[in-house]
């Protein structure tokens, strides 16, 4: 059957088809050929190990966002008589939240305000810091729009928080539990 691309001569054509596969032999020299294989072997290998110490050392940071209600027990002197909740948004391993007193009305509006507090999950638990405005008792001043600066430290053991809070930049920290709130879905309403 003579070549399809050249019906009429048949002999130049394939002259031309044995120059090109020369090229392409001449291309791949038995060096070129060692080079791709083993940078192909090398680029695997990198891949296996890579994908090996990802799956044995990293975890993903366990997912602590919520609301959690302070324990008045274990609050601040200047806190016992409120009802502190402490919200936190989580991204990853960082953290960002706000921690407010008062009814579940005034804590409705804390989600829609920018978060005061931020930080960052670690191994050990988590860090958050920030200023809170008017938390009632704790700031040097009673004026009203008064911040206090928060410092937190602490562990999430199921659905509790226990860790240490301080409510002033030179005041001592204070051992704190804290337990997560339920989760209130909004329902639907029929029309």
């Amino acid at each position: 059957m003579p070549n399809a691309q050249c019906p009429v001569l048949p002999m130049p054509c394939l002259a031309n088809d044995q120059l090109l596969i020369t090229k392409i032999m001449n291309h791949l020299s038995l060096k070129s050929l060692a080079f791709y294989g083993i940078t192909i072997g090398l680029v695997a290998l990198l891949f296996k190990i890579v994908s090996a110490y990802g799956e044995s050392n990293l975890k993903a940071a366990p997912a602590i966002g919520g609301s959690y209600r302070f324990d008045a027990k274990s609050l601040p002197e200047c806190l016992k008589s409120d009802v502190l909740v402490l919200t936190i948004e989580q991204s990853g391993v960082y953290l960002s939240g706000n921690l407010r007193s008062g009814s579940r009305e005034g804590r409705e509006k804390t989600a829609e305000e920018k978060p005061s507090l931020f930080g960052k999950w670690e191994t050990q638990g988590l860090n958050l810091s920030g200023t809170v405005a008017n938390l009632a008792g704790c700031s040097d001043s009673t004026a009203t729009g008064q911040n206090s600066s928060v410092k937190m430290r602490g562990i999430v053991e199921q659905e509790s928080l226990k860790g240490k809070i301080s409510l002033t930049d030179n005041a001592a920290a204070t051992d704190f539990t804290a337990q997560r709130e339920a989760v209130v879905q909004p329902q639907k309403q029929e029309h």
